[in-house]
């Protein structure tokens, strides 16, 4: 992907960032402050970066207690919502303040344990064809774990990863060691760095999308922008992602919303028809067996499966 050349970093001014850090703050202040702290720590000083923090309606003056600790911080700024607009929103909200030739967006339960920033840009400024990129993702323990996936289209869905990955030798599979930047559907949405243009091309992130599947909408749509998708094996950070606590109804069903709208926006009416129905039939079966997927196959029966289902309308629930 392009010979390696040297490359002349901008000035640690922040008139001019080489990189807008922006990261969505809900109810994870302690989190947030040491997400910053580790991106510090690990950051070439040569490399200007300026850090937008969007607080996101948490409880507890969240938002205005991390704009206290960051109103005297030169290159900080907080933005506060008065609601949870969700992750799209709310990534589009620090966007819009962004300076930086590239965006990282990252989440507050993430911590950098290396400098990912200089082979990130390196890598970036000599690939003028690559439009975002992740890198390989270790979970609290040090392990590896899922860091890209291929797009969910009606083979994925109705035949599986296994015949997809048979049927597409460009798709590499989601647990395969990689040792070279590799092309890829999507990277997973804890850590996305974009060139700036690219991410402004596409049109951002969909501010309709409340939870789950931004990084499929975004990246398909790079994608058709003519812009590609690429994983650097050979960089890591943690994510800190908790467990789930059980089996929550309400995400659940958030789940199948933004699917859907992520298929009804990017693919054609036969394709989301072919996978509506195909999820009917197995939560149908999945329903007979355990009563608790019974309320998602009545809810996938509802006409009109649209957003205003969404938890962005329930947050007292999601609290």
């Amino acid at each position: 992907m392009g010979k390696p050349k040297k490359i002349i970093l901008i000035k640690n001014t922040f008139k001019q960032p080489l990189i807008s850090v922006i990261i969505l703050n809900y109810n994870t202040l302690q989190l947030t402050l040491d997400c910053v702290a580790s991106i510090k720590k690990y950051t070439s000083k040569n490399i200007a970066v300026e850090y937008i923090i969007v607080d996101n309606a948490s409880a507890n003056n969240e938002g205005y207690l991390l704009n206290n600790i960051f109103k005297d911080k030169e290159g900080c700024k907080v933005l506060q919502s008065q609601i949870n607009v969700g992750f799209g929103a709310g990534n589009v909200l620090g966007a819009q303040q962004a300076k930086g030739r590239y965006y990282a967006f990252i989440n507050s339960d993430v911590l950098f344990n290396e400098d990912c920033f200089s082979e990130m840009v390196s890598f970036m400024e000599n690939n003028n064809d690559i439009g975002v990129c992740g890198v390989q993702i270790l979970n609290g323990e040090g392990e590896k774990t899922i860091s890209h996936r291929p797009f969910e289209g009606v083979r994925y869905k109705l035949l599986g990863k296994k015949f997809l990955y048979s049927t597409n030798s460009k798709i590499p599979k989601i647990n395969a060691e990689l040792k070279t930047p590799t092309q890829v559907d999507f990277v997973i949405g804890s850590f996305m760095f974009f060139n700036a243009k690219a991410y402004r091309d596409c049109g951002g992130f969909d501010p309709n999308i409340f939870l789950y599947y931004e990084e499929f909408d975004i990246c398909y749509r790079i994608k058709k922008m003519g812009y590609k998708t690429v994983f650097l094996p050979n960089i890591c950070y943690i994510h800190l992602e908790g467990q789930s606590g059980g089996f929550n109804i309400l995400k659940k069903k958030e789940h199948l919303l933004s699917y859907l709208y992520v298929i009804r926006k990017n693919f054609s009416f036969s394709k989301l028809w072919i996978i509506k129905n195909y999820l009917l039939i197995t939560y149908f079966f999945k329903a007979i067996f355990k009563p608790k997927y019974r309320p998602l196959f009545k809810f996938l029966l509802l006409p009109g499966k649209g957003l205003s289902h969404s938890l962005r309308y329930k947050q007292k629930q999601l609290e």
